[in-house]
C-alpha cells in the first residue's frame, strides 16, 4: 500500500501513523499540541458559578472543569490525591472544589488548599501536586494551556474571537474517531461534492435544505471532480484552492484554510466558518464548529440563508462519560439514523453535512485508529499528506531541538478565512482572494 504515481513522500509508515496519532502524556503529538491553548467548551456552557462540574478529557487526561464561586474557571485532576474519589461529585466552593469523601479541597489551579480529615499540624498541602490548568475566557470559548512553559501562549487571533458575542455561534459534538482522521475530514478537497451533494446536482430541492449557500453554488458548476487544485503556504500553515470552470472565460474557486495545530476553515460567504479538532483521548475527539459574521453589516445586509442545526444532531440525554453532554443524537451506535430509501434515491441519507462527515471518519477501518499503511493515496489527498508532514515536521522540532512551534508566539498567523469565490480566467486566483482571506490587522 501506498502512494500513487508522482507522489512522493505521500506514503506513511506504521510508526509514523503511531506518531501522528497518539495524543497522551509524553508521545510526540501530545508534546506538540500542549504547546497551544485547547479550546474546551463555550463559556455558556459553564454559566453559573457554583453550578454543577462538567467532566473532560483532554489529550488522554481525565479532569473537571467548574466555575468557582468567585466566578474564575477551574480545569483540574478528575481523581482526588488522597483516596483517588471523583471530583465531580465534589462540592463547588467560593474558590475552589471540595473532595466529597474526605473532604480534600483543590484551589482552580489545581492546588491542595485544605485536608480537613486530619489534625493542622499533620496536613501536608504543599507535598500534594495535583493537576490543574490555566484556563482563560475568550471568543466565547474556554480555552486552556496544558504544557510545561510558565510563558503562556499567545491567544490566537481568530475573525470570530474578535467579534460581539452576537455576531457568532458554535457547535460541538463529541465523535468517535482519533483526531487526525477527523481533521482530515476537514481538509479534504475532493469529497464534498461526492459525500454532501445531491446525486442530481441539479436537484435543489436537496441542496437548499442539506448544503450550505457556497456549496449550493459549486452545485451550478455540474462538476464534481475540479478542474485544478493548488496549494498555498500560508504563515500559519496552508491553503488550498479548488477551480471549477464555468465555461464563461471565469471559474469559482472554492478557498479551505488549514492552520496549526488543528484548526480549519471552510470556504465561507457572509456567514464564515471555522473548524476545531481537540483530541479527547486516542481514540476521539471533540468536532467544533463555528460560526460569524464579521460585523453587523454585513449579517444585517446578508441574503443567504444559513443552514441551521439539523434535528438529528440534536444531544442526547447526557453520559457520564467525558464530554458525554455533547453526543448527537444521530451516532455511530445507531448508524446516524440513516434513511435507506432517500439514500438509494436523492443523497446520502444521513441528515446533514456533519454527520455525513461522522459517518466516515469515525468509520474508516476496522480499528479505532486509521492504519494508514494500508491506504492508497492519489493527487487528491496532497493536502492530507501536507497537514501530517507538517505536523510531524513540528513535533520532531520540539523534541529534537527544543523549537517552539509555528503558532504559540504569533498570534496574527490566525488572521485568515476560507472563501468562495468566481475570478475571471485571466487574473491569478491567489492575488484574487488575497483580501478576501485575509481579516485586516485592525480587527485585532
Amino acid at each position: 500500500m501506498g502512494a500513487g504515481p508522482n507522489l512522493e513522500g505521500m506514503a506513511f509508515t506504521k510508526e509514523e501513523n503511531e506518531w501522528l496519532t497518539r495524543v497522551g502524556p509524553g508521545t510526540l503529538m501530545g508534546e506538540l499540541f500542549r504547546q497551544y491553548w485547547i479550546a474546551i467548551v463555550p463559556t455558556s456552557f459553564l454559566p453559573e458559578s457554583g453550578n454543577k462540574p462538567l467532566r473532560v478529557r483532554l489529550l488522554c487526561e481525565d479532569l473537571v472543569l467548574f466555575r468557582a464561586g468567585n466566578g474564575k474557571v477551574g480545569l483540574v485532576g478528575a481523581y482526588c490525591q488522597h483516596r483517588l474519589a471523583p471530583l465531580y461529585f465534589g462540592r463547588i466552593e467560593e474558590d475552589g472544589i471540595r473532595c466529597p469523601y474526605h473532604g480534600w479541597k483543590y484551589a482552580t489551579d489545581g492546588r491542595c488548599v485544605e485536608m480537613p480529615n486530619i489534625p493542622a499540624e499533620q496536613q501536608f498541602c504543599d507535598a500534594i501536586n495535583h493537576p490543574g490548568y490555566p484556563c482563560v475566557e475568550y471568543g466565547g470559548i474556554i480555552w486552556t494551556y496544558m504544557g510545561p512553559s510558565k510563558e503562556l501562549p499567545a491567544l490566537p487571533e481568530f475573525e470570530f474571537a474578535l467579534v460581539p458575542e452576537d455576531l457568532r455561534r458554535h457547535r460541538l459534538f463529541r465523535s468517535e474517531g482519533n483526531y487526525l482522521q477527523v481533521m482530515e475530514g476537514g481538509i479534504d478537497p475532493t469529497h464534498v461534492m461526492w459525500l454532501h451533494s445531491p446525486y442530481d446536482l441539479a436537484d435543489d430541492e436537496v441542496a437548499l435544505v442539506h448544503q450550505g449557500p457556497q456549496q449550493v453554488v459549486a452545485n451550478k458548476s455540474r462538476k464534481r471532480t475540479p478542474d485544478q487544485t493548488d496549494i498555498v503556504d500560508t504563515p500559519g500553515g496552508f491553503m488550498y484552492g479548488t477551480r471549477r470552470s464555468l465555461n464563461d472565460g471565469t471559474s469559482l474557486w472554492r478557498v479551505n484554510q488549514f492552520m496549526v495545530p488543528f484548526y480549519s476553515m471552510p470556504p465561507g460567504g457572509d456567514l464564515r466558518g471555522a473548524r476545531i479538532y481537540v483530541p479527547i483521548d486516542d481514540e476521539s475527539c471533540v468536532k467544533w464548529q463555528i460560526a460569524w459574521y464579521p460585523n453587523r453589516e454585513t449579517k444585517d445586509k446578508s441574503k443567504e440563508t444559513p443552514r441551521l442545526i439539523q434535528k438529528n444532531e440534536e444531544f442526547t440525554e447526557p453520559t457520564n462519560q467525558p464530554f458525554g453532554f455533547i453526543i448527537p443524537k444521530a451516532n455511530k451506535a445507531n448508524d446516524y439514523l440513516i434513511d435507506w430509501d432517500t439514500h438509494r434515491s436523492r443523497r446520502v441519507g444521513i441528515t446533514g453535512v456533519n454527520l455525513q462527515d461522522m459517518c466516515v471518519t469515525e468509520g474508516q477501518g476496522p480499528t479505532p485508529i486509521l492504519d494508514r499503511t494500508k491506504e492508497n493515496l492519489c493527487s487528491g489527498d496532497q493536502t492530507t499528506g501536507k497537514a501530517r508532514r507538517m505536523l510531524l515536521r513540528l513535533a520532531k522540532a520540539l523534541r529534537e531541538q527544543g523549537a517552539t512551534p509555528l503558532g504559540v508566539r504569533e498570534a496574527e498567523i490566525y488572521r485568515v478565512r476560507g472563501t468562495s469565490v468566481v475570478v475571471p480566467d485571466n487574473l491569478n486566483w491567489v492575488d484574487s482572494v488575497k483580501e478576501r482571506v485575509t481579516v485586516a490587522r485592525s480587527a485585532a
